[in-house]
């Protein structure tokens, strides 16, 4: 008796999976959904292999290893390593973060600030991240408790969809993390470029989904010194809660210059620090 064969699944080309999943607007993988399109096995030595040498090529790049995630980089990107951060963060973070936002200088550089030379991404997540680096892209990520209560736009006029912080809730933030992102200039320089389109319904809503006294505070004072009257949208959010003696920046001390202090909005200041605030103004 003659024996027959059995039919092996025949195997698909690796760039037709690739191509079936851009045609979706993604650019993000992991090795089980690519071993799936392909007709291998997801831990076999062949899909190991075929996503090397796609690798290899500069068709794809590696994001992280656990579980093995990939980013598919086209032609006209392969000069840079990777497309841009806006193209697929939403597809790699929208299920372990799923209320994550591209944030701080970031976001300020959406909204037209961009007084400031950067070479990184800034995304706020719910849980620490390390940074990712991706060709000559590189993530940071910043942790925020109340990451889901922070008011956010949806941008759909990118190739994919991403979340931005609204620019009240820009300002917050960059408050919060101010020795990292260029100090007490670099805010009120962005506050200045931000005043004109903000509302004080917008900030209402970005100081509740905070809910941080300090950075109100802090806000108040900054708002106040460059003459805006969104200032007394602050004031009337704080009226009623118990708050207490902040210093404008955190830790700052200037030598010879002594601190000054702002009964109405209870922060501590040296002198040179208000100059620069007013000289934007």
């Amino acid at each position: 008796m003659q024996l027959v064969p059995i039919a092996r699944a025949s195997l698909v080309d690796p760039d037709i999976a690739l191509r079936s999943i851009q045609a979706k607007g993604r650019y993000v993988f992991e090795a089980s959904e690519f071993a799936a399109l392909t007709g291998r096995d997801p831990n076999s030595v062949a899909t190991k292999a075929a996503l090397a040498r796609l690798s290899k090529t500069g068709r794809i790049t590696s994001l992280v290893r656990h579980p093995s995630t990939w980013l598919i980089v086209p032609a006209e990107h392969q000069h840079y390593g990777a497309p841009p951060v806006t193209w697929w963060i939403d597809d790699f973070l929208r299920h372990t973060d799923p209320h994550h936002y591209v944030a701080l200088l970031s976001a300020a550089r959406h909204w037209g600030s961009a007084h400031y030379a950067q070479q990184t991404t800034q995304v706020m997540v719910a849980r620490a991240r390390r940074p990712i680096e991706v060709g000559r892209l590189r993530v940071v990520f910043t942790y925020k408790a109340a990451l889901a209560k922070t008011p956010t736009v949806t941008v759909t006029s990118s190739v994919a969809p991403y979340r931005v912080s609204t620019p009240e809730a820009t300002l917050l933030d960059l408050i919060r993390h101010c020795k990292y992102i260029g100090g007490l200039e670099a805010i009120a320089r962005i506050a200045k470029d931000f005043v004109p389109a903000m509302s004080g319904v917008g900030l209402r809503k970005a100081l509740d989904g905070l809910g941080q006294a300090a950075t109100a505070q802090r806000l108040g004072f900054i708002l106040e010194a460059l003459g805006s009257r969104l200032a007394g949208t602050v004031d009337a959010w704080l009226t009623g809660r118990n708050y207490r003696r902040e210093q404008l920046e955190p830790g700052e001390t200037l030598v010879d210059e002594p601190l000054n202090y702002h009964p109405k909005w209870r922060i501590a200041y040296f002198a040179p620090q208000l100059d620069l605030v007013r000289e934007l103004a």
